[in-house]
């Protein structure tokens, strides 16, 4: 008769090799000079811009002077108001057009190549330089040459041009159409991509139990597309607090100061009226305003389930 097998004991941990601490100390070697210069461009605009938002141009330390200048400012009042009105019109709609666009791909299109096709259709306005972005609406909406205008006028809708940059109101919704139409693609690559780690196993289960669209979404993808959502709305928050380039282009900031956005005041008191402490301090405010959104943001909408 067989005597009992003995009973296995755990192999002992293997001791770190010299090998293993010479492949750490060559990768924290090659990634060390690569962190600190990330971390000085980063953080020394930041130390640089709240110095010199707590001193003058001579260096003389003057407190929270610079702060409150910019917050007497009235024109700080309507640059926040246009950025507000924007961020209003662009976010809702690029958000709703993103996930309606990735949810009717992803259940209608079967075709491995449409689906590639679509994705590089969606590429193409998010690699195209915001300046060209610019010019290019400029030439849809100016007077006299605007494209929409001249098609209007030749098919009869109207007889005479339409000033949409001239209109507070129709300027405004000028800008924000150019951002829905440069934006909305990287809503949709950002929630396509989402969606395709919903398992399909526990959609097909779904089905079989009843749920409809809404339902699908609501118990199953959305939890799926949640962290998602988060980094969405971080990013276009972050960009539309500092989109300049087609606004600048396309009205300047007029008529008046309907569509002066938070950047591009914030340029003027820089190269304009040359006020660097104003400037540095309304930095450092739209800086802990984003970091404040962003924590208001994944408390709304949590990223793991609790």
């Amino acid at each position: 008769m067989e005597e009992p097998a003995a009973r296995a004991r755990p192999a002992p941990a293997p001791a770190r090799s010299g090998r293993q601490l010479g492949d750490r100390r060559l990768a924290l070697l090659i990634l060390g000079p690569v962190i600190g210069g990330i971390f000085a461009i980063v953080s020394y605009p930041l130390v640089l811009a709240v110095i010199q938002s707590l001193t003058t141009e001579t260096g003389e330390f003057i407190g929270a002077s610079n702060y409150l200048r910019a917050l007497q400012n009235s024109l700080l009042y309507d640059a926040l108001r246009a950025t507000g009105t924007y961020a209003v019109l662009v976010l809702p709609v690029e958000i709703a057009l993103g996930l309606g666009l990735a949810l009717l791909v992803q259940r209608t299109i079967r075709s491995a190549a449409v689906k590639a096709l679509i994705y590089v259709m969606a590429v193409v306005p998010l690699v195209v330089p915001p300046v060209a972005v610019g010019v290019i609406a400029r030439l849809f909406y100016a007077p006299g040459y605007g494209v929409i205008n001249q098609v209007l006028m030749r098919v009869g809708v109207v007889h005479h041009e339409i000033g949409f940059l001239s209109n507070p109101v129709l300027a405004m919704l000028s800008i924000a159409s150019v951002d829905v139409w440069q934006w909305t693609p990287f809503v949709y690559l950002v929630l396509f991509a989402g969606l395709q780690t919903v398992p399909g196993e526990a959609i097909e289960a779904a089905r079989v139990d009843g749920a409809g669209g809404w339902a699908l979404f609501r118990h199953l993808e959305f939890h799926y597309l949640r962290p998602l959502f988060v980094l969405v709305l971080f990013f276009r928050v972050a960009d539309v607090l500092r989109v300049f380039d087609h606004v600048f282009i396309l009205t300047g900031g007029g008529p008046g100061a309907a569509t002066q956005v938070l950047s591009l005041y914030l340029y003027r008191i820089e190269f304009k009226y040359f006020d660097d402490g104003q400037a540095a301090a309304l930095a450092v405010m739209i800086l802990v305003v984003v970091s404040v959104l962003y924590s208001l943001v994944t408390r709304v909408l949590p990223v793991e389930d609790r």
